[in-house]
């Protein structure tokens, strides 16, 4: 909590400074993505409350540690941290927010992978990583479901197990991936 009170929205910040060179869509204002600056500890970050899918309460904090001057990520051991003894398993990132979702959603499984999908369809979460998106439930009252499926072995199979699910459900469900193996729509737009 005390970490989520010093973060601040992306606009005219590192953070959107990151996002635009990798040519990422900015998301909601009101989204649970946000700009952590720089610490004596830590570079500047984006910082993500992971929420649990089903009931929108906060479980943990993700981060993306990035270059001083915000046109990469920072040469750390690891990118992407998530605060000790908090969970990501049942969560995700709500780049739009909840009353954004009328009857369809779109989702992706890394924050740069769903803010390049919402140049073509908002509103847009981020299911964090491959297990997430393949585990991703049922929602009431979304009747469709758009998944931009990393084109790797682990997200492909992701998209398919949600995919099926959803559509056992009587939900229409399309995946979107890019033709070229090991590319995700975060590449596409960079391209």
């Amino acid at each position: 909590e005390t970490i989520w009170r010093r973060t601040q929205g992306l606009r005219g910040t590192l953070g959107e400074t990151y996002l635009q060179h990798r040519g990422c869509a900015l998301p909601s204002r009101d989204s649970h993505l946000r700009f952590l600056p720089p610490d004596g500890r830590h570079p500047p970050s984006l910082c993500a409350a992971v929420s649990d899918v089903r009931t929108g309460k906060p479980i943990s904090l993700h981060f993306t540690r990035l270059a001083a001057d915000g046109r990469g990520k920072a040469n750390t051991a690891r990118d992407k941290l998530l605060l000790a003894d908090h969970r990501k398993r049942g969560g995700c990132i709500r780049l739009w927010p909840n009353d954004a979702v009328t009857g369809g959603l779109a989702l992706a499984e890394g924050i740069e992978s769903a803010l390049a999908g919402a140049y073509v369809f908002t509103p847009i979460w981020a299911a964090i990583d491959a297990g997430n998106l393949a585990g991703f439930p049922v929602l009431a009252g979304i009747e469709c479901l758009t998944i931009f499926a990393d084109n790797d072995p682990a997200g492909l199979r992701a998209a398919r197990e949600c995919a099926t699910r959803w559509r056992d459900a009587g939900r229409e469900v399309r995946i979107r991936a890019p033709k070229l193996a090991g590319h995700d729509a975060a590449d596409l737009v960079a391209a």
